[in-house]
């Protein structure tokens, strides 16, 4: 039996929730008819109330 794949996706904070929610739900849903695989698709929900470090680029954070 196949193992279940996972994808985490990072959404701008501009992104309405809906809009988050129906885009997860097709991803999910394609990946898995176009690799035939047991996909779940899930949010990255990773906040940080430290301003300065909200303000810096992904390239930025992942230098730290």
């Amino acid at each position: 039996m196949d193992s279940v794949k996972t994808v985490t996706v990072r959404f701008d904070e501009t992104i309405p929730a809906v809009a988050q929610g129906v885009a997860l739900l097709s991803f999910e849903k394609n990946l898995r008819l176009l690799t035939g695989m047991d996909v779940r698709v899930f949010k990255d929900k990773m906040g940080d109330d430290l301003k300065r470090r909200r303000e810096m680029t992904i390239v930025q954070r992942d230098n730290l």
